[in-house]
């Protein structure tokens, strides 16, 4: 446990929340504006899907190397370091508007966002007490959807084609570093691993795969329907249902910040491991019912069909934040120290390799079958992951 007295830790875990929640609207906004601007610009699903997976590619990059330089620099000054990446990429965005240099900056961007958030993560669970652990990260992760949601609502409302998004992404960072500010001195020192890095991600990853390898599966999904979710709905609906596509994404996030105490709450009572399989569960037929009712969307919401609309995608976005929730909550409860850090560490490359691989099979379907290449390809994805999670769960009792 950490050196912190108890006053500091909450002091440290309230400004890390508030931090993280602001800094989670800009990459929630950025993910759908990004998408538009490129169709715009006349790029298929499929190039839109790469484009976009290069900043998973960042993500992986530094995650790999996060057991080395979170102990080196600290929680504070590796969280200082993204945010000023993701700044100068949010000035950088909108003044080299060419597909290839997006490639670039969108990967540096994935470098920021791995900076900020395998640090802030690892420093939440590294300092809370495994008592409250599950309410905590709940807390956590509710306030950072409630970013995740303000985002796409924000981009609904803003044109891909101009400053303003990248604006409003950039303001929310500068805010994000006010209220990282009076973490500066309750900065945790960690000593650097005996291990090398290879071994030591390996380690945690022989220890827990089922909840490392949930992570991957949320990236899949998360990818997926922030770059592609507004872009099918418009592909179904018409073009003149715009905000409707960008509420399918919003409503999931809206809905999640609702669930994640709950879920946080019932981690501290009940099976963490069977609640995660619970949440994947519940997502895998929330994914199956969404193009089934996606034409509800044509409606007011208090119609029956729409109502069903809203609920599906509801309960997918919190079932989908249950999984992370739950998924590092069991993370704090396993590994301690430096090797938490590797776990945290290794939970940020698959989801950074789900992310990946998330908008890129997409894309791909979409391309390939239609937009029901969108729902299908997650449902896909997520079975696999449910069947093995069941599996592991079942030979371990």
């Amino acid at each position: 446990m950490s050196e912190l007295s108890p006053q500091q830790r909450i002091r440290c875990m309230s400004a890390l929340v508030a931090t993280m929640a602001v800094v989670s609207i800009t990459s929630s906004l950025a993910w759908p504006i990004l998408s538009e601007a490129l169709r715009n610009q006349g790029y298929s699903e499929s190039m839109i899907g790469i484009n976009a997976a290069a900043q998973f590619i960042g993500i992986i990059v530094v995650a790999l190397a996060a057991p080395r330089i979170i102990p080196a620099m600290g929680f504070f000054k590796t969280i200082v370091l993204g945010l000023v990446v993701v700044a100068v990429m949010l000035i950088a965005l909108p003044a080299f508007r060419s597909f290839e240099t997006w490639l670039l900056i969108r990967f540096l961007l994935g470098v920021g966002n791995s900076l900020l958030f395998t640090a802030g993560d690892t420093w939440m669970n590294h300092i809370v007490d495994d008592r409250v652990r599950g309410r905590w990260m709940g807390i956590y992760v509710t306030v950072g959807m409630a970013g995740w949601a303000l985002g796409p609502l924000l981009g609904a409302y803003l044109d891909p084609d101009t400053y303003w998004p990248f604006v409003c992404g950039l303001l929310a960072t500068v805010v994000a570093a006010v209220f990282l500010l009076p973490t500066r001195k309750l900065d945790v020192k960690l000593s650097l691993s005996t291990q090398g890095v290879a071994m030591g991600l390996a380690t945690v990853f022989i220890a827990a795969p089922t909840v490392l390898l949930s992570s991957a599966m949320f990236g899949v999904v998360e990818g997926a329907m922030q770059s592609f979710a507004h872009l099918y709905t418009m592909d179904i609906l018409g073009a003149q249902f715009r905000q409707t596509g960008y509420a399918v994404i919003w409503v999931g996030a809206i809905a999640a910040v609702f669930f994640q105490y709950p879920i946080g709450w019932l981690a501290d009572k009940v099976s963490r491991s069977w609640l995660l399989i619970a949440c994947v569960l519940t997502m895998m037929v929330s994914i199956f019912l969404f193009p089934l009712l996606i034409e509800g969307g044509r409606g007011p919401w208090w119609e029956p069909r729409a109502l069903g609309l809203w609920t599906v995608v509801s309960v997918w976005g919190g079932s989908m934040g249950g999984i992370f929730t739950v998924g590092i909550t069991l993370l704090g409860q396993r590994f301690r120290d430096v090797e938490l850090v590797s776990a945290n560490a290794m939970f940020s490359v698959l989801f950074g390799i789900g992310g990946l691989l998330g908008p890129f099979l997409a894309g791909t379907a979409m391309t390939a079958i239609g937009p029901v290449g969108f729902p299908s390809s997650l449902l896909a994805v997520v079975t696999v992951y449910a069947v093995f999670a069941l599996y592991r769960q079942f030979i371990r009792r």
